[in-house]
């Protein structure tokens, strides 16, 4: 059974104290972030990390501060998590760097999961999200998922929002409308 942990946009720029749209809530997560992603390489399973990534012009700039651009300091993963990136692990590790909510969209993920006509790899048979935030990308992702028929979950304590009202509306939408687990 091939399980894919999927870890979303867990960057500088979302969830350090520094970061341009860091929470305290992001930063809140991190220990049960770092220690599910530490389980998940033990266990011999794939973790994809999603990164945000834009360039400075990108039009997502006018809803949102400019973030995450690509080759910054706030475009890196948090070093909470870099640091269990070792060489001997990196044939589990896959990073998908993304433009849109969806870390679907225009990016190599379906083909990874094993998820389209043509691909290589064996189908995913369970997908476990967590990450930031919970109501734009983890949320959007989860719906690509869905979508896909891919049975879904989502670690409560490993997911948060700068908005926790609609963290809560996201995580019962998840659960009520696609299906996802959540835990």
């Amino acid at each position: 059974m091939r399980k894919v942990l999927i870890v979303v946009d867990m960057q500088n720029d979302f969830v350090a104290e520094d970061g341009v749209l860091s929470s305290q809530a992001a930063r809140a997560i991190v220990p049960f972030v770092k220690e599910r992603v530490r389980k998940a390489l033990e266990a011999g399973e794939d973790v994809v990390f999603t990164l945000d990534t834009h360039l400075e012009d990108d039009l997502e700039f006018d809803k949102f501060a400019p973030h995450c651009i690509k080759g910054s300091w706030g475009h890196e993963l948090i070093h909470e998590l870099g640091e269990l990136l070792r060489p001997d692990i990196m044939g589990q590790v896959h990073f998908v760097e993304k433009n849109r909510y969806s870390a679907f969209f225009q990016t190599d993920l379906e083909d990874y999961l094993g998820l389209g006509l043509e691909a290589n790899r064996q189908r995913v048979d369970e997908v476990e999200l967590v990450g930031v935030c919970t109501n734009i990308c983890v949320y959007f992702t989860g719906e690509e998922l869905a979508n896909r028929d891919v049975k879904t979950s989502v670690s409560e304590q490993g997911v948060a929002s700068f908005d926790l009202e609609a963290h809560h509306f996201a995580l019962a939408q998840m659960k009520s409308v696609l299906g996802i687990e959540i835990l």
